[in-house]
């Protein structure tokens, strides 16, 4: 496949990097010199610069035979207007990152009538409904759904104290519905098998029922009860999304936000949370308060200096659990080992709806896992593919390759080696970078000779 991405920022890099290594051809326009000079001398790709909305620079990038046109610049209508240019100069279809919810239609599909723009990408509202999926299961550190939510991917870091540690997966007694796909430690990302032991700090993904899954993570983690009271920093766009996301589940909720019409605005939009006129840097005001004793801290102020380093002044003050909204990906790489609970990555959740319109196959939809973990991709079976029929221990699946789960009429199989792939099943696939475009074939139909 052929990929023209328009925007060599973080999300465009990160994308442009994950489809060279997969052997995609891709090109990369950006009028920044660094952008386009960091691109030239590090990736494995045809580097334009110039302005990603002109068509005449489309035109340097050979537009007309391109697959696909992905616009990630930081402009709403840079990013529309490529877009445009490129349908009209041929290219099949055409992704845009749209941040303006006046430019989105139907909100909740993140679809646009807007002549051009084939799907739209609103990667702050993925981060808001992140944040409420972590503020209602305790311990997780990530949550992906797949199979219209009758699967989820959990990940999870084991706890010091956690009954499992010390102890073989095969012997811990995880609930039947949950299966471990994966362990990332120091050494590496690992397929378990049956003798491998816990340790303390491992982070644990599983896929399983939603609340079987939830279950498995409180035994890993040793937490049990779901966060009740929250701080936020920062109302901006991520802000306000978040707190509404909170509100819906009643959570108790206190907000600092120094600029003055973005608290007024907030105050006047949300009907249970305070909201403070207020940096909320000061830890005297921080303590007066609460943060000691919150079950949540989140910081989204935009600046992922200020929400890294406001995070770790809540965790050292005693707030629970600490979230981050980090986009850069030098800060978002080792956020977590400095002290921060969570990080989270709009460049990855930007990154993984891309993937679903990349995929061969029949993909209905694909997650990017944090630290470079991994990729989840939920197939639907076709008759015709070499993965359906056979028992899963007679399918040839490269090496760091797992099927999760399986939903075959409505129900969810945590399936064996046994376990034979029918079709319409949907199958969840924890997949190791290097071993994604195997799998597709696997999962792909097969054309007629």
């Amino acid at each position: 496949m052929y990929v023209v991405i328009v925007g060599a920022g973080e999300v465009g890099y990160y994308i442009a990097t994950i489809l060279s290594q997969e052997g995609h051809d891709v090109a990369i326009v950006d009028r920044d010199s660094e952008s386009y000079q960091r691109v030239a001398e590090q990736l494995d790709v045809l580097a334009i610069r110039g302005n990603g909305a002109s068509r005449r620079v489309l035109e340097r990038v050979n537009m007309s035979r391109a697959d696909l046109l992905i616009a990630v610049t930081d402009s709403d209508e840079v990013n529309m207007i490529a877009c445009m240019a490129a349908k009209r100069g041929g290219v099949a279809q055409t992704i845009a990152r749209v941040r303006n919810p006046d430019y989105i239609e139907d909100f909740q599909t993140m679809s646009t009538g807007f002549t051009g723009v084939d799907h739209v990408i609103q990667p702050e509202a993925a981060v808001a409904d992140e944040v409420a999926k972590l503020a209602a299961i305790p311990g997780v550190l990530d949550v992906e759904t797949f199979a219209g939510g009758q699967v989820w991917v959990l990940e999870a870091q084991v706890g010091p104290e956690a009954p499992c540690v010390g102890k073989a997966l095969r012997d811990f007694g995880l609930p039947e519905g949950v299966v471990v796909t994966s362990i990332l430690r120091d050494t590496g990302t690992t397929i378990p098998r049956g003798d491998t032991v816990f340790a303390a700090s491992d982070r644990v993904f599983l896929a399983g029922r939603p609340d079987v899954a939830s279950r498995a993570v409180s035994l890993l983690t040793g937490e049990m009860e779901a966060p009740k009271r929250a701080i936020l920093l920062g109302c901006g766009e991520i802000g306000m999304g978040i707190a509404l996301a909170l509100e819906k589940q009643r959570m108790k909720l206190t907000i600092f936000e120094k600029d003055h019409d973005r608290a007024s605005e907030a105050a006047g939009q949300l009907r249970r949370a305070l909201v403070l006129e207020d940096e909320g840097l000061d830890e005297s005001i921080l303590a007066e308060e609460g943060v000691g004793t919150a079950d949540l801290f989140i910081a989204a102020t935009g600046d992922d200096r200020l929400n890294i380093i406001s995070a770790l002044m809540a965790k050292n003050m005693g707030a629970k659990r600490t979230i981050a909204i980090v986009e850069r990906g030098e800060f978002s790489r080792v956020v977590e080992s400095v002290g921060v609970d969570v990080a989270i990555s709009p460049r990855r959740m930007t990154a993984s709806a891309v993937l679903r319109f990349i995929r061969a196959g029949q993909i209905m939809s694909a997650a990017v896992l944090e630290k470079s973990a991994g990729e989840v991709l939920e197939f639907v079976v076709s008759a015709s593919s070499p993965a359906c029929g056979p028992p899963l221990a007679q399918v040839r699946f490269p090496p760091g390759v797992i099927v999760g789960a399986v939903v075959r009429d409505d129900q969810v199989h945590v399936p064996d080696g046994r376990f034979q792939l029918a079709d319409g099943d949907v199958a969840v696939v924890f997949t190791l970078p290097k071993s994604v475009r195997e799998v597709e074939k696997l999962f792909a139909p097969r054309t007629r000779a």
